[in-house]
């Protein structure tokens, strides 16, 4: 029989990424938002939502109380967000369209 491993226990930086998402979650519940944001063609609407980020998580690193800040994240569905994962230009647009301007400074 094939034995499991245990799981390892999640890091600081595991640990503070799931408290983060806890909070985005209240706070889209409370600001009424339950579908993707973004809407691109092939937009799965409701499902598969994530949080998309303006910046990269790594950014986030000195300023984790910014990970769960509205002004720096999207819900959107996984096909909306993998479209803006890679192209920073289209992230830009997308984000100053229904965030507005950045408030993260560096």
């Amino acid at each position: 029989m094939l034995q499991r491993k245990p799981l390892n226990q999640l890091g600081k930086r595991g640990l503070n990424n799931q408290e983060s998402n806890r909070k985005l979650k209240n706070t889209y519940y409370l600001k009424g938002i339950s579908t993707c944001e973004i809407h691109f063609p092939g937009c799965a609407y409701n499902n598969f939502l994530t949080f998309a980020h303006r910046h990269k998580r790594r950014d986030y690193y000195g300023k984790p109380e910014m990970l769960h800040s509205f002004n720096q994240t999207l819900l959107a569905c996984v096909n909306c967000h993998n479209k803006i994962e890679y192209d920073k230009n289209l992230t830009k647009q997308m984000f100053l369209e229904l965030r507005g301007p950045d408030q993260l400074a560096y």
